[in-house]
This record gives C-alpha cells, structure tokens and sequence, in this order.
C-alpha cells in the first residue's frame, strides 16, 4: 500500500510518497498529481516500515485469582479433604471420647493414661467442629505426655482447621501463623500446607507458596483442587510448561470452572496458540458472563487471528463492563484501526490514554489513527509522545524509536502539503530535525533517502519562490545525503535516485537530472510517472521535443492525468502547437474545467 500526499496545483510540490516493503520496485504505484508549472520534479519518501506494527499482548496488569476465586478454591480444596479424609483409614489417630463419658478418676490417673485420654476427647471436639476447645485438650494431652504422637497430630489437625476457618473469613495474616504452628506438630499435614500455600499467594510470595501447595500434593496425592491454584502460582511465576500439565491434569481430575479454563487461555496465549486460547475464554466466558478480562483476551486472541472485526464486540463489552480497563480501551482501538474505522480507534485510544498516560503504542495507535484521516498536526504530536514515552521503556527497541521520529518527519510535510495550497507557511526545519535524529540513531540509507527529502522539500519552496540564496544550502545537504544513499546501493538508492533528479532540477543540472530519470526508466520501464518525469527535466532543459515525447508517452498511458496532460499542455505551448494544444485542453476540459479555461485563455492570448 501508498501513503499518497494531498494534490497541490505547482509541480514543484509534486509529491510521491512510496512505502518501502518486500514489494518488488515494478508493483510502485504513482499519486496522480495535477500540476501548473513546469518548474521541479518529484519527491518520494519512503515509510521503514510496512504497517502499524503488530503487538504482542502482554497484559497491563498481573493475571490473579480475585478473592472470590481464592475463596472458592480454598472451600473446594477444604471439602475434598474432608471427603478424603473420611474415606481414608485413620493412622496415628486417637479413638474419639465423648468429655461426658469419661472415667471418675481420670484426675489421678497416670500422666501417660491421662493424655491418650485427652487426645480422644480432642478428636470429639474436632469431630464437632469445635477447633477451640480441640486445641485446648490436645495441648494439655501433649504437655502431659510429650511423647504422645496422636496428640501431636490431633493437634496439628485442630489448629490447620482454624487455620483455614481464618482464611476464609479473610485473615490471612493470622491464619499463617496458626498453619505454621499446626507444621510444628505435623510437618506433612496437607490440610496446613495448601493452607499456608494460599497465605504466601495472598502475600505475593509465588515462589513459598508453590513449594508448599506442592508439598501438600505430595503428601496426599488425592487431593486434586489444588492443581488449578498451583498451575496458577506456576503461570505467574513464567513457568509455563508447568502451567500447562497442571492446568491440563485439573480439567481430567476436577469440575471444569472459569478459572481453569481462564487461565488455561492465559497459558494458551503465551504459547502462542490463539486458536487453543480463543476457544478456552470463549468457555470461560461461559461459566462467568460478566468477565471482562475474559472478553478482553478474547479479543486479543480474535485480533492475533487477523478477525479484528469479530474482537470489536468482545472489546466494546469489556469496556462497558469494567471502563477502567486499559487493555479494553487499548484492544478495542487496535481492533478499530485494524478495520479502518479510524475515528472509532481515536475515541478508544484516547480512552485508553486517560487511564494509562506514559503507555508508547497507545500514542503510536493515536497518531497513525490521525495520519489515516489527515489530521497531520495531531499525529505529529502524538508521534512525539510516542518517541518520549518509547525511550523510558527499558532496553527499547532504537529502531522503533527511529521509526517514529520518521513519521514525525513524514506529517509535517504532510501538513506542509496542505498549507502550502493554502499560502500558509510550512516546517521543514522540523520535519529536517525529526528525520536527521532518525538518521542518527539508524545510520540507515531509507533514512537518508527521507532526510534528503525533507532537504529538498525545504530547499524546494524558496526555489518556487526564486529565492536560490535561501535554497542553495537545503539543496545540496539533500544532495549530499540523497548520494550517500544512492552509493549503497538498492533498494534505498532506486528512491534516492527519484528524489536527486529533482534535486538537480532545482539545482539547474537538467542533463544530470534526464540522466538520473533515464536510469530510473530503465530499472522500472513500466513506471509512467518517471517518463513523465524525464518529460519535465527535457522541459526544464529546453528540449521541448523530447520533453513532448515522454509527456505524450505518460498521458496516452494514462489518459485521466489532469497533471501528465497539464505538463504537455505547457509544453506544447511552448512550441506553439496550437493544434495539439487545443487537443489536449478539450481532454482535460472534462476533468479540470477551471484549469482548462485557464489553458484556452493562455492559449488565445498567445493566438495559438
């Protein structure tokens, strides 16, 4: 595709600009430019990049389980252990006695007697859910025989009960010190050890509480709700294959819910699998309708599959369900852009700004957005932002950076384009000052192919305006780095090449600019723009016959070019060809009746 500049009425703002890509040089398309004058030749500037680059969608905020979700998953992993536990026989467990029925002289008895005595009424009080109490007894079983084991485990059992009775009221700083102390009695209690692995994955302790919800896995294999907050801890901490079997073990062991599959996408999404992690938030999506993370990585993974159309809706609810989003707004205006509905990408990713302010790609989404729809000052603005916010970014790319100041170069001609049609005054020493810092930073040939533009360009308008003192300087720097890429050789020096024929128009070298167009003819001999372009430096040469030949050659090739029939007209006024002068202003009568009045009464005046 073409970047193409806004017609102006002076061949001397004759403007082509062409994007470099893996495009072979024949399939370059021309702007069809209407010109008055036969007073300068083309420009080219070259995009360094194809397209708005593609992102790799790395959340703005950590992926975590909600505290519902923690909730949740601690009652289910709390249920299965019951359930296993009472389907499993009790070891070094004491027969529960009921406080009630206990003998008369149990005061007096043995301290041995009396704590295996204690430990059966703790397991009473445990098996009514009376922690407290439990705790109590077995401390004074354990305290009366220190070498009473089934006091110990029961009294690791009572305070990993408490433990999790706090968790779920929301108490995990109080909860880890009762786990830790239920460890002290028991150190492969797995009750304690998934309880105090929630402690340290409430804290943000990834690594601690991996290590002990894996402990608890390993001491009872069979409790299997803890393979979906492990295989979380694991995807948070960026081990993925290990994410990966866990989260994968969950969905054949235990119910399928929203965060298995959530993060399973999530997992998906960093194999690069968007298929696979399409298909896991579209099934969470099921299980929680209101989940606008899940629709926003739903279009993440929709924009992945180049179906932009199909992620606006999935962006556009998350954004009604959760406005503070930034990957919403954000992902919603890539997916906007990507369908060409530029306005619709301005309002997302200026919504996405609001909430995240220093964010590069979201300035870069906003100032191509405004480049789509001709709003050049906009963009340049915002390209600048880009560039600041860019080089904060640690170990940033120098060349994305180097792109942007190039773009910043490309709008202001854009503009320039625009006020020069209106006599207003242009920038040019900006747009030379963003393309020599790109230059700087890349050393590149297509940069230097574009700063010379920008000289030329500069250089240009003082030539129009017959100032040559004021034009000089600009002319030759262009020439300077417009030759320094030719010397590099393709594909930078094709474009170098169109941009330096103009340059020696400019310059007065009309045989080194017929020269330099007719080496450009014979690399691309399909290109009726550059034999119109020779047609102008034979004109500016005072061979008006060859100038006619490759003029005609251009228009019969294309014959709605009001500015290919202009560029004959002029010359063929010049040979007083009234004949075929009056030929071609009917052509152009149909396309461009102004300028073709303007013609006849040029061409009566001259009594052709």
């Amino acid at each position: 595709m073409f970047e193409r500049s806004r017609p102006f009425r002076t061949l001397l703002s004759l403007s082509l600009a062409v994007l470099l890509a893996v495009l072979p040089l024949a399939s370059i398309a021309q702007d069809l430019v209407p010109i008055g004058s036969i007073t300068g030749g083309s420009s080219v500037f070259v995009f360094r990049n194809v397209a708005k680059a593609a992102r790799r969608f790395v959340a703005s905020v950590k992926p975590s389980r909600t505290k519902t979700q923690r909730m949740e998953t601690l009652k289910k992993i709390n249920r299965q252990y019951a359930t296993v536990a009472k389907t499993t026989p009790a070891t070094g467990r004491a027969k529960i006695l009921d406080p009630t029925k206990l003998p008369k002289n149990v005061l007096t008895l043995p301290a041995a007697e009396g704590s295996r005595i204690f430990s059966g009424v703790g397991e009473y009080y445990l098996s009514q859910n009376d922690f407290d109490k439990a705790i109590g007894v077995f401390t004074d079983a354990a305290e009366l025989d220190p070498t009473n084991a089934t006091a110990k485990t029961g009294l690791s059992e009572a305070y990993a009960i408490k433990g999790n009775d706090l968790l779920v009221k929301d108490q995990a700083g109080a909860a880890k010190a009762v786990f830790l102390e239920s460890l002290k009695n028991d150190p492969k209690n797995a009750a304690a050890l998934f309880g105090l692995g929630e402690v340290y994955a409430d804290l943000d302790q990834i690594p601690d509480a991996i290590a002990s919800y894996t402990k608890s896995l390993e001491t009872n294999k069979n409790l299997t709700e803890i393979y979906v907050p492990l295989g979380i801890l694991y995807f948070q901490s960026g081990d993925i294959p290990k994410a990966d079997e866990l989260l994968t073990k969950a969905l054949a062991f235990s119910a399928d819910t929203y965060e298995t599959q959530y993060f399973l996408g999530l997992v998906r999404e960093a194999q690069d699998k968007p298929e696979e992690a399409l298909a896991a938030f579209q099934k969470a999506k099921t299980f929680d309708q209101t989940s606008a993370d899940a629709l926003t990585h739903a279009g993440e993974a929709l924009l992945k599959l180049k179906r932009a159309e199909d992620a606006i809706p999935e962006f556009q609810k998350a954004t009604e369900l959760k406005p503070a989003s930034f990957d919403a707004w954000f992902g919603l205006g890539e997916a906007n852009f990507a369908t060409g509905k530029f306005p619709e990408a301005i309002f997302a990713y200026k919504a996405a700004a609001k909430l995240k302010n220093d964010n590069w790609e979201v300035f870069n989404g906003l100032a191509e957005s405004f480049r789509q729809t001709n709003k050049y000052e906009e963009a340049e603005s915002n390209y600048r932002l880009a560039a600041l916010f860019l080089t904060r970014v640690k170990d940033y790319n120098k060349n994305t950076e180097a792109d942007l100041h190039s773009k910043v170069g490309l709008v202001i001609g854009q503009q320039c384009d625009i006020n020069m049609a209106k006599n207003l005054r242009c920038n040019w020493t900006s747009a030379i000052k963003a393309l020599q810092k790109s230059y700087d930073i890349t050393a590149s040939p297509i940069d230097s192919v574009n700063l010379g533009w920008a000289y030329f360009r500069a250089g240009h308008t003082d030539a129009e305006m017959k100032n040559m003192i004021a034009a000089k300087p600009n002319l030759e720097l262009a020439q300077v780095a417009l030759q320094r890429a030719v010397d590099a050789g393709p594909p930078a020096s094709d474009y170098a090449l169109q941009n330096l024929a103009s340059v020696q128009i400019d310059l007065g070298d009309f045989k080194g600019a017929i020269d330099t167009f007719s080496k450009l003819i014979e690399k691309r001999p399909s290109e009726n723009f550059l034999k119109y372009a020779l047609g102008v430096a034979y004109n500016k040469s005072g061979d008006l016959a060859n100038a006619e030949k490759y003029l005609r050659i251009a228009s019969d090739a294309e014959p709605t070019n009001v500015g290919y029939l202009i560029g004959l007209a002029d010359t063929l006024m010049q040979r007083k060809n009234g004949k075929e002068l009056k030929k071609v202003i009917d052509k152009i009568r149909p396309l461009d009746p102004a300028m073709a009045q303007n013609l006849d009464q040029r061409r009566q005046l001259l009594r052709l």
